[in-house]
């Protein structure tokens, strides 16, 4: 190599003050040392349950060693996620890729169940379960939401149960006669009517005022029908 080549090669490498390279006389920054500042970060935005795994930061060897506190950010959406480190003096980035796994306990089958099975109780368990699998999904946290709900698909076991999955249990049935709480203002009044067809909870059903014949709508929650008058 020319002497005009070896000078231009030499003024390249000193323009870049973070990279150390064999030879050259100072010390590279401590993997370790860059792994717990990344998780330190991480930690501070995710759940307490959440499980952090990083890539490779080896990397941070080839990097000259840091005189000033570490600085990171985190970017991405869980699970996957990037961290940014960045030594201000003498002025470098390394980028760690960063996995986030959290876990939920939901209700899953707790054996495999057929479309139109009424579910029980022995039908359901609790379990932790990655929240990637149902992520923007209605799921359930309480088996006795599921008792008496239909299966409308069927199931393997061990099956996270979803809102799209399930539909939920009939709380009145056509011909059945319910207390209804009509509430005007701060006025509570309870009178007793005939449901004219079956509804579940977040229905509008009609109903019959047996006294007067008159028909009326209510809405279906979990306390019985409701009616909200201005």
């Amino acid at each position: 190599m020319s002497r005009p080549a070896r000078r231009a090669m030499v003024c390249v490498l000193a323009a870049w003050p973070g990279l150390a390279l064999p030879g050259w006389a100072w010390a590279g920054q401590d993997p370790d040392a860059v792994s717990a500042a990344v998780r330190q970060a991480a930690q501070m935005v995710t759940p307490p349950d959440a499980t952090i795994s990083l890539g490779p930061v080896n990397g941070a060897k080839y990097m000259q060693a840091c005189t000033a506190p570490l600085g990171v950010n985190i970017s991405g959406v869980a699970p996957y996620e990037q961290a940014a480190v960045h030594c201000p003096a003498p002025g470098w980035t390394l980028y760690v890729s960063v996995t986030v796994a959290q876990s939920e306990a939901v209700v899953v089958t707790a054996h495999p169940v057929v479309a139109g099975q009424t579910l029980a109780a022995g039908d359901l368990v609790m379990r932790r379960e990655p929240v990637q699998l149902f992520a923007g999904r209605q799921i359930y946290a309480d088996p006795a939401q599921l008792v008496g709900a239909s299966v409308m698909m069927s199931l393997a076991a061990g099956m996270v149960i979803t809102q799209d999955s399930v539909q939920a249990p009939l709380v009145i049935k056509a011909g059945q006669t319910v207390t209804v709480q009509v509430i005007s203002g701060g006025v509570l009044l309870s009178v007793n009517a005939v449901a004219q067809q079956a509804g579940r909870i977040g229905d509008t059903v009609l109903l019959t005022n047996p006294s007067s014949g008159r028909r009326f709508s209510a809405e279906v929650t979990a306390h019985g029908p409701v009616v909200q008058l201005q």
